[in-house]
């Protein structure tokens, strides 16, 4: 049926569908409403707005099911089972009846709907039960509803207290869960629609954020009638004559994305454009793009995500040059974003929605200021109601594309059915929480929960003075550590010779090596891995003072094997050392020296691009042989705090003087 002239053949836009399909189409809802109100007063169709997905598809009652569900009849109640019917006035007064009445109720209240002959059954004894179908007067009405209600009060007057309660919270549960609406609004046609090749297992859907929240499901057929333009389905020649129309007067919406430091927004006719019109928009097609922009500014470091505003409010502001550009990206961002909307103020307000994609903080630049176009409560702002890329004018064509095309899909009715049922089954109750009983509560309870090991004075006493004689070894304070190592000395081993390595601390090393001849073999208990104090030494300095004593005293220890000392360092070894290292430096400034004067002469030939390309080179060089010179440790530290490892304290500061005159020099040439 779905042939070539079959609108389902082409994309459907849901501002222009043919009058025909909207006078036969109903809404999908789920019959088992989850308010407690009287269901008489709820009609058919809108017994809840919970519109079904094609993934969690609700109950039918009062579309047509082509045959195919219930009894004999074409009418069907999903509440009741085993009730069909002939025509919908007797499908509307069964939803009157008591027994209709009983199985919502019922349903409400975590309990299951019974037959007709199970009905019959429970009312015995009651009387005047059975003819508030045809009842029409309010009493009659209240009366029947006070019936259903003492009869559900007697069945739970036999259940035990903690039951009733059980399924009470239960039924609550699942009534919240049940008013979460889903994204698309489901729409099927009432009968087969043979001229427009719409077949009766065809269902349409529209994304529920085009119509405002309403609380009645049959609302949203209206709805849906309403939003169509007076535009002919079969050509838009009438279009032309209304080309030099005023802009003004046009229906629109406005699409609005910020992240990542990329904005973009667009003003959309609902009107397509016509043949005549010429576009502006790359990539548009048929879309009427009234204006567009987008810019982008550097708020977020890559890789990393979130911007520096948020980065600045979990942590302490940092004060790198990065983070300052992203500062004055996000302010300026910020800024173009309100201009923006202040230019585009008259198209936000004839817009008929407002789709904006922005984060909490984001949001900010579009509300909540001096002077704001747009407000927080703005009934026609909306979220995008599906996943977005990063915001591009490509982008917002195809939300676009995705906000106003119909959504068409083809189920049977016994696959309708599955997915009602699943959907149902989504909101029974869930698992219950396990019950304690009260001899495992009192068990539980008697069970006493282990205690922290209080400390004597003693021990106290002894963890404070380990405390602080770590404190004066990483501190270097080698007077006030030799009198408190000679009072408790009984209280320490070994292991402190790992503290003292570990912080470079020179003076305490030998002292405690050659002095207190304490045991570089050791293995402490806290070293898993077998690592010696050698091993943990953090400067080079800490590691000549092992093998200095090495060199001296070979025989006091098994230095190489079981200190893991390599080699001993003599007086001679370090002299030449030293006079290496002064020709190093020697040959560096030589260098520098040369490099000055190219970088002069190639000044004075009026080349000072050239000169600075040379003088990133030597640098790159002169930084290589530094990393690769000299013995590295594997392992260790690699140039220690910006390769100042083991420097004296006037050395250390005359290069970091020379660091930053070169620095000041860059800038001055940059």
């Amino acid at each position: 049926m779905s042939g070539s002239n079959s609108i389902l053949s082409r994309p459907l836009n849901i501002y222009s569908l043919p009058q025909e399909l909207l006078s036969n189409l109903a809404v999908r809802s789920i019959q088992a409403t989850t308010t407690t109100t009287d269901p008489e007063q709820q009609p058919v169709a809108a017994s809840s707005t919970s519109a079904a997905t094609q993934t969690n598809h609700a109950v039918v009652s009062s579309s047509t099911t082509n045959g195919t569900g219930g009894g004999g009849g074409g009418l069907s109640c999903q509440t009741c089972p085993g009730a069909s019917f002939d025509t919908i006035e007797e499908q509307r007064e069964h939803f009157k009846s008591d027994w209709h009445r009983y199985n919502a109720k019922a349903r409400l209240s975590a309990k299951g709907s019974v037959g007709l002959e199970a009905w019959e059954g429970m009312v015995e004894g009651i009387s005047s039960l059975s003819g508030s179908a045809s009842s029409s007067s309010s009493d009659d009405s209240s009366a029947s509803n006070s019936k259903v209600t003492r009869l559900l009060a007697r069945q739970r007057l036999s259940r035990p207290a903690s039951e009733d309660s059980d399924q009470e919270a239960e039924a609550a549960d699942r009534s919240r869960r049940a008013q979460l609406r889903t994204a698309v609004v489901w729409f099927t046609p009432t009968r087969a629609i043979d001229s427009l090749g719409v077949p009766i297992d065809t269902q349409f859907g529209v994304h529920r954020a085009l119509f405002p929240p309403f609380d009645r499901a049959d609302a949203y057929l209206d709805a849906l009638r309403n939003m169509q333009l007076d535009i002919p389905n079969n050509g838009r020649e009438q279009q032309d004559e209304d080309d030099d129309e005023d802009e003004n007067g046009e229906r629109r919406i406005t699409m609005l994305m910020v992240a990542g430091g990329h904005f973009a927004g667009m003003v959309v006719a609902l009107r397509p454009r016509s043949k005549t019109e010429k576009q502006q928009v790359k990539g548009a097609g048929d879309v009427r793009v009234l204006k567009s922009k987008t810019f982008h500014r550097y708020t977020t470091r890559k890789k990393q995500g979130g911007s520096q505003g948020l980065n600045d409010n979990a942590k302490s502001k940092a004060i790198s040059a990065g983070a300052m550009l992203r500062r004055y990206g996000e302010q300026a961002l910020m800024e173009e974003i309100r201009a923006l909307l202040a230019e585009w103020a008259d198209d936000l307000a004839l817009s008929e929605r407002i789709f904006l994609r922005a984060s909490t903080h984001g949001k900010k630049s579009f509300w909540g200021y001096d002077g704001a176009v747009l407000e927080k409560t703005d009934e026609r702002i909306r979220t995008f109601p599906f996943p977005t890329r990063r915001p591009t004018v490509q982008e917002l064509l195809r939300c676009w594309h995705e906000l106003t095309r119909v959504k068409v899909s083809h189920l049977s009715e016994q696959a309708l059915q599955a997915l009602d049922d699943a959907y149902i089954a989504s909101l029974q109750p869930r698992k219950p929480f396990p019950k304690q009983s009260t001899t495992t509560t009192t068990a539980t309870a008697t069970i006493p929960m282990p205690e922290t090991p209080k400390l004597t004075p003693e021990e106290e006493a002894r963890l404070d003075r380990q405390r602080r004689m770590t404190d004066m070894i990483r501190k270097g304070r080698l007077d006030a550590l030799k009198p408190f190592y000679d009072k408790y000395s009984t209280e320490f081993d070994h292991s402190i010779l790992y503290i003292a390595s570990s912080s470079g601390q020179e003076d305490i090393l030998r002292w405690m090596l050659e002095d207190l001849r304490l045991d570089p073999t050791f293995i402490s208990p806290e070293e898993g891995s077998g690592k010696r104090a050698y091993d943990v030494a953090s400067t080079k300095g800490a590691r000549n003072v092992f093998r200095r004593i090495a060199h001296d005293h070979p025989d006091w220890f098994d230095w190489k094997d079981g200190a893991h000392v390599p080699s001993g360092l003599s007086e001679e070894m370090e002299a030449v050392q030293e006079k290496k290292r002064l020709e190093r430096r020697k040959g560096l400034k030589e260098k520098m020296k040369e490099r000055e004067k190219e970088r002069a002469k190639l000044e004075a030939q009026g080349d000072p691009t050239a000169g600075q390309e040379v003088i990133v080179q030597e640098q790159v060089k002169g930084q290589q042989e530094a990393n690769t010179g000299g013995s590295q440790k594997l392992g260790g530290r690699i140039g220690g705090e910006g390769g100042l490892a083991g420097m004296t304290p006037e050395m250390r500061m005359k290069i970091e003087r020379e660091r930053r005159a070169r620095a000041a020099e860059a800038r001055l040439r940059g």
